[in-house]
């Protein structure tokens, strides 16, 4: 999944009134960004860090936010810096 398929999975999820699938998709996510599998490019590796230990619900707080400030195509860490900085 790439960044754009990734941003209107979140907006679905917000615009279908957060249904138990929805939901789930969430949980997954916030599954993936604490185990690093996910990386939310806004952030750097030491916010990426502090985002994860705050988990799950803060990660999917994050996350619901992030859908409202559009794509992450302009920011540019890369997954080596985040597992370098883990």
């Amino acid at each position: 999944m790439n960044s754009a398929d990734f941003w209107t999975s979140i907006r679905t999820i917000i615009a279908e009134g957060f249904r138990s699938e929805g939901l789930l998709k969430l949980e997954n996510y916030a599954e993936e960004f604490i185990s690093g599998r996910l990386v939310y490019q806004r952030f750097s590796p030491h916010e990426q860090h502090g985002c994860a230990a705050g988990g799950a619900t803060n990660v999917i707080a994050s996350l619901l936010a992030g859908a409202e400030a559009g794509t992450d195509s302009k920011y540019s860490p890369t997954l080596s810096e985040f597992q370098r900085e883990c």
